[in-house]
């Protein structure tokens, strides 16, 4: 991946099982966005670096409390709705898109940090 205008480039959690449906996030100079991988044309959702931190906590620690700033969840079947509160764009993310992002998210997969250091 090749960071371009202040981008790291989209990556998905290393836990997608077949590599493509995952929340798909990209690091840029004023702070995240995500979207979903099957829809790399769709809507995307952005995130203040402290929203972003709020947010992976959230998801990391198992509750989502709305309280991030940029997002809120709504649980639909097991998977999730998640909605701007900026713009109102929605993603919608199965059972298991989430388990496979939460998992990136507890080992690391998408603090700054460790993607701006991976970023060639």
């Amino acid at each position: 991946m090749t960071a371009t205008l202040g981008r790291a480039g989209w990556r998905i959690s290393s836990y997608s099982s077949n590599g493509e449906s995952c929340v798909d996030v990209d690091f840029t100079a004023s702070g995240v966005e995500i979207r979903h991988s099957q829809h790399p044309h769709g809507p995307r959702i952005e995130f203040t670096a402290d929203e972003w931190t709020a947010w992976l906590d959230e998801v990391g620690g198992g509750v989502v409390t709305n309280d991030n700033g940029a997002v809120t969840v709504r649980t639909y079947d097991g998977g999730w709705l998640v909605t701007a509160m900026r713009t109102s764009h929605e993603l919608r993310y199965t059972i298991a898109e989430i388990d496979a992002f939460r998992r990136g998210v507890l080992d690391g997969e998408f603090s700054r940090e460790n993607a701006l250091a991976a970023t060639p």
